[in-house]
């Protein structure tokens, strides 16, 4: 499903992976710690018995549970978690040593394919961080070098800027800059000419390319160019005698503003009717303008009905003429002397929140619009949230699957390992009892799968079902509970509880914490065999600013593992990055708000709880993390899913992959991804999810 390169390091973790890990808490960006060998506590042994193998030992024990007990550690419960798969509690944690004697132990017992330590992360085991690796300075002796007399050269002359824009290449800004050669070479021989540019008023320079041969006169920059925004150019030849070569002095600084065609707007209003006829949407800023005035036209239609048009050169505009009764669509283009913006469909929904919602709409939002004009999604696909549970929500409680009393569908694999006395354990009661102000399930829910009923927000797939997980509890959760939350979501059989009867197509695990010991192999095989069934798992890279292969989950194949970033669409300051990430998605960041709406302060607006330890009354509010990005990519597969229910889940990641938008220009991610050496580089997967992209391509390749 994923990439080569990234397949290869994971099975390379997993192979040097001895021991099985817990869950962490949800991947909020909120705690900036990296990974170390000895963090959290060990709970228990995880093991995997061979098919047919009786696991139960004498009066409910576990078949090689007495050879746990002779290394010392204390036994307390054990449980089977489905697919061969058990877990044997300790009484209580236990050191690194402890519990690698135990799983030792049990390793040498009959019928065991493997074994592994059920590992707890709480919120408060802050890691040690990395050590800063020492710079290596290069001393360079030039004591013994002979430098020939050579005077540098005069500037070039006529050296201009000019805007290149070019009808073939609309949307990219580029300049061309111009010169001829300097007065005076003093006597050496001219080399090629160096070009420098600056954005900032020569504060920061840069050069472009290398050294341009001798009989070069002007050079095209794109570059780190910006639509309206000025930039500033600079040339000095290079001269040499003998071998000695000298850079001569640079001329004057030229000046130009390159100018594109405009970037679509975004709408803040909806459909329009005769008593609201009028169209509102966000102004572009300078340079999605192109760095040009920028006249906006709006079209409204409806079936049945002649087109309506209306012009301005603000940002709202009315219509005249339409017929009572009738909603129509609107699709609107920005036009500047240099062309005009493909036309851009209104969001057909009228939930007021969707202002907030930049992350749908914006230049490096998810583009939901044009898959929503082929599906919202549908009720036949089932997107399981395997989180901290939820809390009852006028825009959730239509969208969940219910029991046929009304209450809520789903169920809790939260032990009482995990559980900080906020419940007893499994049960068939997936709600957030007592989130400690975090209401994280909620958060995330109401981003694949908020209702569009003109109230709040609206999900990425509102036409989808939700089913709710429960996994983590106050302080977090096991990979036991994990496991088994995996399996029951796909329909698969798991001891001691009820059969899911509302199976998920598509897995949600905003989930995340370091380790640098790679997948287990439960857990791996886990997701293999949901993958097997056509089942595709999302995972969150994690917020610790490091390399994702060092995150749990994530760190497992096969899923689609879900960087973050902000407006502007660049990696958010706390996203793990390199080839452990997929696909990015926007998850906020409050660090580099840009021009998003004020109120959401750059961060994800979604479904929430104003209940400060147990729920509260529903609201909505901001939160950021690749917990808030991973549903935005669960919402795309849930749309690709409705649209075209034979998909598999390589081919759910081929379309999100082929269809990604590209970093922009001046991003780390765009540096990142041409670096030589990718294995190093802090890349940010293959672009920024594109729904309607997304859809596009399956639709005409598969």
């Amino acid at each position: 499903m994923n990439k080569t390169s990234r397949t290869i390091a994971r099975i390379a973790a997993v192979a040097a992976a001895a021991v099985v890990f817990g869950t962490s808490l949800p991947a909020n960006a909120s705690t900036t710690y990296a990974p170390t060998t000895d963090g959290g506590a060990a709970v228990g042994v995880l093991v995997h018995f061979k098919p047919g193998f009786n696991a139960n030992g004498f009066l409910g024990t576990l078949a090689g549970q007495d050879a746990v007990a002779a290394t010392g550690v204390a036994l307390g419960s054990q449980r089977a978690l489905g697919m061969g798969w058990h877990v044997l509690n300790f009484q209580s944690a236990v050191s690194e040593a402890a519990a690698s004697r135990a799983v030792a132990a049990m390793g040498k017992q009959p019928g065991v394919i493997a074994v592994g330590v059920n590992r707890f992360i709480k919120a408060a085991g802050m890691r040690q961080k990395l050590a800063a690796q020492p710079s290596v300075a290069k001393a360079l002796s030039i004591g013994s070098l002979r430098f020939a007399a050579i005077k540098a050269a005069s500037a070039p002359q006529k050296v201009a800027l000019k805007d290149a824009f070019s009808a073939k290449k609309p949307t990219l800004a580029q300049l061309s800059v111009s010169w001829t050669k300097p007065k005076s070479l003093y006597g050496a021989t001219l080399v090629g000419y160096r070009v420098q540019f600056s954005l900032d008023g020569g504060k920061t320079i840069s050069q472009v390319g290398g050294t341009f041969g001798p009989k070069i006169a002007s050079v095209l920059m794109n570059a780190g160019i910006e639509s309206g925004y000025p930039s500033q150019a600079r040339v000095a030849a290079v001269t040499k005698v003998g071998k000695t070569q000298k850079v001569g002095t640079f001329s004057a600084w030229a000046k130009a503003t390159p100018t594109t065609v405009p970037s679509a707007p975004v709408f803040v209003s909806l459909g329009v009717t005769s008593d609201k006829p009028t169209i509102t949407w966000e102004a572009l800023s300078l340079h999605d303008a192109g760095g040009l005035a920028v006249t906006y036209q709006a079209v409204a239609s409806a079936a049945g009905q002649a087109d309506a048009q209306c012009v301005s050169t603000s940002t709202s505009c009315s219509f005249v003429g339409l017929a009572a009764g009738v909603t129509y669509s609107v699709k609107i283009r920005a036009t500047n002397k240099r062309g005009s913006s493909s036309y851009i469909l209104a969001a057909p929904v009228a939930d007021p929140d969707l202002q907030f919602q930049w992350y749908l709409t914006a230049k490096y939002g998810i583009n939901v619009v044009p898959a929503w004009a082929k599906t919202m999604g549908s009720s036949d696909v089932t997107v399981a949230v395997i989180d901290s549970g939820v809390t009852d929500h006028p825009d959730l409680n239509g969208q969940e699957w219910r029991n046929e009393d009304g209450s809520l569908y789903g169920y809790d694999f939260v032990s009482d390992l995990a559980n900080a006395n906020d419940g007893d354990g499994w049960d068939a009661n997936p709600s957030d009892p007592t989130a400690d102000e975090s209401w994280h399930g909620t958060h995330v829910s109401g981003i694949v799968g908020a209702a569009t009923n003109d109230i709040g927000v609206v999900g990425v797939a509102p036409g989808a079902k939700l089913l709710e997980v429960r996994a983590l509890g106050l302080n977090g959760g096991t990979s036991a509970d994990l496991i088994s939350a995996l399996l029951w979501a796909a329909g698969k059989d798991v001891p001691n509880t009820p059969t899911n009867l509302h199976p998920a197509k598509v897995v949600n695990l905003s989930l995340g914490d370091p380790t640098d010991l790679g997948c287990d192999m439960g857990t791996a095989g886990t997701m293999q065999t949901l993958h097997d069934m056509g089942v595709s798992v999302i995972t969150a890279a994690g917020n610790n600013d490091i390399p994702a292969l060092f995150s749990y989950p994530g760190d497992c194949f096969p899923t689609i593992n879900v960087g973050a970033t902000g407006f502007n669409g660049d990696r958010a300051y706390y996203s793990n990055y390199g080839m452990g990430v997929d696909i990015s998605a926007p998850g906020g960041d409050d660090k580099v708000p840009g021009a998003a709406p004020s109120e959401t302060f750059g961060m994800i607006y979604s479904t929430y709880n104003d209940g400060t330890s147990t729920p509260g009354n529903p609201t909505y509010d901001n939160l950021e993390g690749t917990s808030m990005a991973t549903p935005m990519v669960s919402g795309v597969a849930a749309l690709l899913y409705s649209a075209m229910p034979n998909l598999t889940p390589d081919q759910v990641w081929a379309s999100i992959k082929a269809s990604a938008t590209a970093w922009p220009a001046t991003s780390k991610c765009a540096a990142a991804a041409k670096a030589s050496d990718q294995s190093t580089a802090e890349t940010c997967g293959a672009g920024i999810v594109n729904a309607g992209g997304a859809l596009a391509y399956a639709l005409a390749n598969f």
